[in-house]
């Protein structure tokens, strides 16, 4: 649990509120097991989706953003356009990975901050099981704050066939993004609990469903 999030209120502590972090490498399928707590009633914060409006709505970001980009950043509307954006910081040379630490320190702390304030609203409003789906749990050193951790985890095959399907993007460009990660296997290691999500989504989904009992045991 984040110790900056206030839970001083009796009813916040009669809840006994679990925060279960669900995350995974690029294409393993956690938006899946995301969508299917989310389906049984259960809030479930997205800090890609975060960053995102972040990065579209904020204005102090925005402005970082160009400073440090340039204006090549943005279309003729002003819009920040994110696949040149991504294409800055994984284009795996040492410019890009340059680029990607300066892009995390301006996109990470408000993001943190925006899930904080998503999870502090979720427990007045008297949630006792909070889902947040993150890639970047363990590189943005978050784990320690909770409660539970699941990893979905899937073959490197089946992961590039999913992100092709999904976006557009060559076997360098979804290698370049996974590099960026650390590796699945230490995931796997370090989870409270693991979702093999390879080709059967029954299985997946029995899967997280058992694991959401015995959470609700706990």
């Amino acid at each position: 649990m984040f110790d900056i999030i206030e839970r001083k209120n009796s009813e916040a502590k009669n809840n006994e509120v679990k925060i279960i972090a669900i995350t995974g490498g690029f294409g393993s399928g956690k938006s899946t097991v995301a969508g299917f707590y989310e389906k049984q009633g259960y809030p479930v914060i997205n800090t890609d989706l975060l960053a995102k409006d972040i990065m579209t709505n904020d204005s102090i970001v925005k402005v970082e953003l160009v400073k440090v980009f340039g204006n090549k950043i943005l279309n003729e509307n002003g819009e920040i356009i994110f696949q040149h954006l991504s294409k800055l910081a994984f284009d795996n040379n040492e410019k890009s990975k340059d680029n990607l630490a300066k892009l995390n320190q301006i996109v990470h702390p408000p993001t943190i901050q925006a899930m904080i304030n998503k999870i502090e609203e979720y427990i007045k409003d008297g949630k006792e099981i909070i889902f947040v789906e993150s890639a970047l749990i363990y590189e943005s050193a978050l784990d320690e704050g909770f409660d539970y951790i699941i990893v979905v985890d899937a073959k490197e095959d089946v992961r590039m066939k999913r992100i092709k399907e999904k976006m557009k993007l060559s076997d360098e460009e979804i290698r370049n993004r996974m590099r960026e990660q650390i590796s699945t296997q230490v995931k796997v290691n370090l989870a409270d609990f693991v979702i093999e999500n390879n080709t059967n989504i029954e299985k997946t989904l029995d899967n997280a469903a058992f694991i959401l009992d015995l959470i609700k045991m706990a």
